[in-house]
């Protein structure tokens, strides 16, 4: 039997992350789409971001800049409770949550804010552990830059990419792909 892929899988193939299911769902339901780079690297990294610590500890969901990015967070947090039910009555291990624990500090990072200023918005995040969630998350924005349905989101997320990439970020060693 010959199988064929659809629209979606070839989308799923080309994406490389723990979340990469529900990315390629928030791909194919447009949530990405006419955002601004900023936008898009803030939603973008509640799939890259997953608080530490024991889970009653887990900070409140963050206020978002606007009420359409808290539309697309709610539906991409539906997106992943339909996923996780789904790959329980099937038996298989659960996509870990979306955390849109660090969208704000994203946003304020990819719209040109400086390093102390963005480690003034979250007293629990370190240096080390800011650099290290923004180069997943710069790899993960220049995957959707490739995939990307629509080439303004794509263009979007490759302005995200790069305005993430810079400062602290690009001097930190490896550069992601």
């Amino acid at each position: 039997m010959l199988f064929r892929s659809t629209p979606a899988g070839r989308l799923l193939m080309r994406i490389n992350a723990e979340t990469d299911l529900l990315v390629a769902e928030a791909l194919r339901s447009g949530q990405f789409d006419g955002l601004r780079p900023a936008e898009l690297a803030a939603l973008a990294s509640v799939f890259t971001y997953e608080h530490r610590g024991p889970e009653h500890q887990r900070p409140p969901a963050p206020r978002w800049s606007s009420g359409e990015l808290a539309r697309r967070w709610r539906a991409i947090d539906r997106a992943w409770r339909d996923l996780s039910a789904n790959e329980d009555d099937a038996g298989l291990p659960e996509t870990r949550p979306p955390d849109p624990g660090l969208a704000p500090v994203v946003q304020a990072w990819a719209a040109g804010r400086t390093l102390t200023q963005v480690l003034d918005l979250d007293d629990s995040l370190t240096g080390g552990d800011f650099v290290r969630h923004v180069k997943q998350l710069v790899d993960l924005l220049r995957q959707i830059a490739l995939v990307a349905p629509d080439p303004a989101t794509a263009a979007a997320a490759s302005e995200a990419a790069d305005a993430c990439f810079r400062g602290v970020v690009s001097a930190s060693g490896v550069v992601p792909a």
